[in-house]
């Protein structure tokens, strides 16, 4: 599935999604002849700030809020933006997980590799048993200061190696944890 096929499927699912948490229904989404377009109930719904996701009373029946966002919503609002040539969907999810996190705190996030071939291994400079090989790395632009970026990183559990290039590209994977 191409990129762009993707991101219409995530789009559609985030819209059914959200007119579910309003109360519509997905007959209600359909255009009716002549009524130009959506036309959903006025119904406002707004989520508790990040203080107050972890209390029950506040978030009712939303128990898991702080993954309403997530990766793929990100990507749908073009918050982080793919090439073409870094598929994501072999990304294993806590990676996926924190580069939301890092496009959440920090803005923008450009992923600029994820699973590479061998051979385009080898072109990238890669080393020979490069976690890009099996789809458990990401390299990334942030437009935010890279040494506040960084040190984020460093802190997650969840980052084993961190490396941040000449270029910019800062490079996580779920591997041992190390610096090089």
């Amino acid at each position: 599935m191409s990129t762009d096929a993707q991101l219409r499927h995530v789009a559609r699912v985030g819209v059914v999604t959200g007119a579910f948490l309003l109360g519509l229904s997905p007959a209600a989404l359909k255009a009716n002849d002549g009524d130009g377009g959506i036309v959903p109930p006025a119904q406002y719904a707004s989520l508790p700030s990040n203080e107050r996701l972890d209390d029950a009373d506040v978030t009712g029946s939303l128990p898991d809020a702080k993954t309403l966002p997530g990766f793929a919503s990100l990507v749908a609002h073009g918050t982080i933006t793919l090439r073409d040539s870094a598929p994501t969907d072999c990304i294993p999810g806590v990676l996926r997980e924190v580069v939301a996190s890092v496009a959440e705190k920090f803005g923008p996030v450009s992923v600029e590799s994820t699973h590479r071939s061998r051979g385009r291994n080898w072109r990238a400079g890669g080393a020979r048993h490069s976690l890009h090989l099996a789809c458990r790395a990401v390299d990334f632009r942030v437009q935010a200061r890279a040494r506040g970026v960084m040190a984020y990183l460093r802190g997650l559990p969840q980052v084993g190696g961190l490396k941040i290039y000449r270029n910019g590209i800062i490079h996580i994977d779920n591997g041992e944890r190390r610096s090089w």
